[in-house]
């Protein structure tokens, strides 16, 4: 789900307004030219800043619904293409390493050229990547366009959180990240009812036609609209981290996703993706110019709640992957039934994350945070229950009840871990948190969507029927994802418990 992922929650607006780098301060407003070929570094006011302002979060809009557009869309790829579920996954998985990849690329990228080049090269990576995915004609095609998408969403939802606080009016920065959030929540909950429509009315590719109109909007309006609130600078962007990063991710999110077919290469591929990940870790300590400040990590506090944060994140994951291949698998809905089914349980994810925020501002994630795990896998084990009845009104209620759980945490924990942390690693700790986000995607997709494929693969070899071999793959991965979570809330309680007594003796 992407957020909810990058928008920090509203009772942490004000630390994170003060917490802005040095670098990365607002200039303040002159008239003239700035580096290059860019409009002066100005803060805009007024009816400007409003239109500013409604292009950030329109804008991580078109980012959600791009990472969230294929999600009901598996079982279709897999039938369209005459592909595994595993191989369709990649059409995700692709997706999430290449959005990890760039946005440990983000601030460098931001501080070398500029907010509004940034942003319209989002758009039209956005654009371009639509438009040959609807234009697709076969697999490679359409996965070449997933990945051209990805990029939009890996400057995006970095970027459009630091901006909302940089341009707010004094004393409206938390109003606005909570409507960020929400902006952000209705595309999750809106893709899968869109895509749905389209996928079973029209067909696969007409899917890529929503992404290109907001994009197209968009970049009319940001050729107009979009300011560089930030002075450039001469940021060196390290090619060797770039080639790390995505080669690390790529390399053990490809054995994770293929470990239940083959067991000895994919270990093999994994481990060479642990090392060189180690290796990327290494560097970024060892450079004068790193691409991701890992720094924050050395703070126990705040890896050990982006830990918990990671393995939530997971849960989320196998919701909005795999009840829509259950739905459609299993109970023989139609993609717009399964989309539109899965809409009121991410709004209720929306709306916990606001309710969440509101509790740890007056309470702290003591009970915050071990509730909501517990609230989520209370949800999982009902659904593990009812999906085997094919009691489906009642499983879509236990999935919005562990969507909730997820709205609880998330947040709570984002704005917890920053809060950690001093204000000059405010800022990395945050795109820390957005690489992570992404890594937790990619790692819960592959891990469940490759067992599903793997038992869906076996069982219909050996006979059983589509709708069975879908059930039999559900409720195994959903028991793994239950064992996680358990370890999950275990973690969390102690977590907490912990800190809410030390914090308390100060």
């Amino acid at each position: 789900m992407g957020s909810s992922h990058s928008a920090t929650v509203p009772g942490s607006a004000k630390k994170a307004v003060a917490a802005q780098p040095a670098a990365q301060k607002p200039a303040q407003t002159r008239s003239g030219r700035g580096l290059g070929s860019d409009p002066a570094v100005s803060i805009p006011t007024g009816r400007a800043m409003w239109a500013m302002m409604a292009m950030m979060l329109g804008s991580n809009l078109l980012a959600s619904f791009n990472q969230s557009l294929m999600n009901i869309a598996l079982d279709q790829v897999a039938t369209d293409f005459h592909v595994s579920l595993s191989m369709a996954n990649w059409m995700v998985l692709g997706f999430t390493i290449v959005a990890a990849t760039v946005i440990t690329m983000a601030a460098a990228l931001l501080k070398r050229y500029g907010l509004r080049k940034i942003m319209l090269f989002g758009y039209v990576a956005s654009l371009a990547g639509s438009l040959l995915g609807f234009f697709s004609w076969d697999f490679g095609a359409m996965f070449a366009a997933r990945l051209i998408q990805a990029l939009t969403v890996g400057l995006f939802f970095p970027v459009v959180t630091s901006v909302i606080l940089t341009i707010a009016p004094k004393g409206k920065g938390a109003t606005m990240l909570a409507i960020n959030s929400g902006a952000i929540g209705v595309g999750l909950a809106f893709a899968p009812l869109l895509a749905g429509l389209l996928l079973t009315y029209v067909g696969l590719h007409a899917l890529f036609l929503i992404p290109a109109v907001m994009s197209a909007v968009l970049l009319v309006c940001g050729l107009r609209f979009l300011h560089n609130v930030y002075e450039r600078q001469d940021q060196r962007i390290d090619v060797v981290s770039v080639l790390l990063s995505f080669a690390g991710l790529g390399a053990f999110i490809f054995g994770l996703n293929e470990v239940t077919r083959t067991l000895v290469p994919s270990l093999a591929f994994m481990a060479v993706g642990v090392a060189i990940v180690a290796l990327f870790a290494w560097r970024q300590f060892h450079i004068a110019d790193p691409l991701l400040n890992l720094s924050p990590l050395t703070h126990k506090k705040f890896a050990a709640g982006e830990l918990l944060m990671m393995l939530g994140y997971a849960g989320s994951i196998y919701m909005s992957l795999l009840v829509p291949l259950y739905l459609e698998g299993t109970a023989g809905f139609s993609a717009f039934v399964a989309g539109a089914l899965l809409a009121g349980p991410i709004l209720c994810y929306a709306v916990s994350c606001f309710i969440g925020g509101r509790i740890e501002d007056k309470h702290g994630i003591w009970p915050l945070v071990p509730a909501g795990f517990l609230v989520i896998l209370v949800g999982f084990v009902a659904v593990e229950f009812t999906s085997s009845q094919q009691l489906v009104v009642a499983m879509m209620l236990c999935v919005a009840t562990s969507y909730a759980g997820v709205g609880l945490v998330f947040p709570t924990l984002k704005a917890a871990d920053l809060d950690v942390l001093p204000r000059e690693l405010f800022a990395h700790g945050s795109s820390i948190h957005s690489t992570l986000v992404q890594i937790a995607g990619s790692l819960g997709s592959a891990l469940f969507v490759g067992i599903m494929s793997a038992d869906v693969d076996r069982l219909m070899a050996s006979g059983a029927t589509k709708a069975a071999a879908y059930a039999s793959g559900f409720s195994h991965t959903l028991l793994i994802s239950i064992g996680i979570l358990t370890a999950a809330l275990i973690g969390a309680t102690v977590y907490a418990r912990v800190r809410s007594r030390r914090e308390g003796q100060h």
